[in-house]
């Protein structure tokens, strides 16, 4: 549910609006920052008709065809048309349409009034860039009521090093293969996708939590910027060993 969203709006059933104020405003206290992961290139798709928008779904977004992707799924991932045209098995929005752009950055600039400072982009790689005619990553960089934000999009399983570069130009970047830049990375060593899902994603499934954390240490001794998942009902995070860890690479890197 968290990732078929229904409107650009702030609040759902994890709580309203002034709850995610409160939030910001508690954790800001104790030095945490608050990202708000956003899913701007898709909505809901209906149970048995993937690519049909949810009856939930904003009705203005459901009346305007020209808003939407058209009804055909990815068959190439390493082609960039084929990925920034189509659908990746939900309705797909037409985000290159200003309408909708207007919509994104009013969301955006409302969180920044709730006190979210940062943005985590979810299927980056299927928003296409200025090399490839479109302008919607500048776009709402210079359109942000707030500088000094952190963002990054999700770009997994990308190669090309110039699409990587490309990306960089206008946030950090969550994937597999390294731009030139490598603190422009965001690495990972499992995410809610890898763990939660049950095809081929899901890879790290039946992979011990110890053995994640060992891998995770690896990767904040190369990378400046690594996210650790939290698995449900997992309490590895609590473990003094991620203390040491951490007070002992950034205390010699940084």
């Amino acid at each position: 549910m968290s990732y078929q969203p229904i409107d650009f709006s702030i609040g759902n059933y994890y709580g309203t609006k002034k709850d995610l104020c409160n939030l910001c405003l508690e954790a800001a206290k104790c030095g945490i920052r608050v990202f708000a992961d956003v899913i701007c290139n898709h909505t809901a798709g209906m149970v048995g008709n993937d690519l049909e928008p949810h009856e939930s779904v904003n009705q203005n977004l459901q009346s305007h065809s020209e808003y939407r992707k058209p009804k055909q799924i990815v068959s190439n991932w390493k082609d960039r048309q084929d990925v920034i045209h189509n659908c990746m098995n939900l309705p797909g929005l037409n985000v290159y349409h200003p309408d909708v752009e207007d919509m994104i950055v009013t969301f955006l600039n409302e969180l920044i009034d709730c006190g979210v400072s940062g943005f985590p982009f979810d299927a980056a790689k299927s928003i296409g860039l200025p090399s490839e005619g479109y302008r919607l990553w500048p776009n709402i960089i210079y359109r942000l009521k707030k500088y000094g934000l952190f963002l990054y999009g999700e770009v997994i399983f990308e190669e090309n090093i110039e699409v990587l570069n490309e990306y960089a130009r206008y946030m950090h970047i969550l994937g597999n293969y390294d731009s030139s830049d490598r603190n422009a990375m965001i690495k990972y060593a499992e995410s809610h996708d890898t763990f939660l899902s049950h095809d081929d994603l899901g890879y790290t499934r039946n992979i011990t939590s110890e053995e994640i954390l060992k891998y995770y240490f690896s990767l904040i001794r190369e990378y400046r910027n690594t996210i650790f998942y939290t698995r449900p009902w997992d309490d590895t995070r609590k473990s003094p060993i991620v203390k040491e860890e951490h007070q002992k690479v950034y205390a010699k890197k940084y």
